[in-house]
């Protein structure tokens, strides 16, 4: 029989907002799809913030686990949030790829990568998927180059007291 083990954190990000993962391990199939959606309930009736799963030890999922990522990214989209996965593993990865990159998911490969996507925010109209770390990389640069930096302090040249 196959197991998944939910672990929950809550907390503020970088950005100031508010974020919930679930770190999976296991496998997420018709067996145990329905303990996960038991402790997303609460999470998802807050209607706010954002809803992270860090997939890094996910072993296996199934059309019942992807059925239930989308469900979550339907009501955290409905209430101005966002569903955000981390540390696919390449079966993982696999998976969706199999399934078509959906405009609506945003994945990242690590947790850093995340924390900067949220505190750069998404108004540019930016891809919610990368095909491969590069395009995040290249993307995230892009983003931290737009925004204007602070001018050094005018050296006024020596004080005469």
């Amino acid at each position: 029989m196959s197991t998944l083990t939910i672990t929950r954190h809550q907390k503020a990000n970088s950005a100031g907002q508010s974020e919930v993962t679930f770190a999976l391990d296991g496998h997420l199939d018709n067996f145990t799809v329905a303990s996960l959606e038991l402790e997303l309930r609460p999470t998802l009736a807050a209607h706010s913030g954002q809803l992270i799963f860090d997939l890094a030890g996910l072993k296996f999922v199934t059309s019942a686990g992807i059925r239930l990522f989308f469900m979550a990214m339907k009501q955290r989209k409905q209430h101005g949030g966002h569903l955000l996965l981390v540390h696919l593993q390449p079966q993982i990865q696999e998976v969706f790829d199999i399934m078509g990159k959906l405009p609506e998911m945003r994945v990242f490969k690590d947790k850093a990568s995340l924390d900067a996507y949220l505190l750069l925010g998404d108004e540019d109209g930016a891809p919610f998927a990368f095909a491969n770390d590069a395009e995040l990389d290249v993307y995230l640069s892009a983003r931290q180059r737009s925004y204007p930096q602070p001018e050094p302090p005018a050296d006024k040249g020596p004080q005469q007291s």
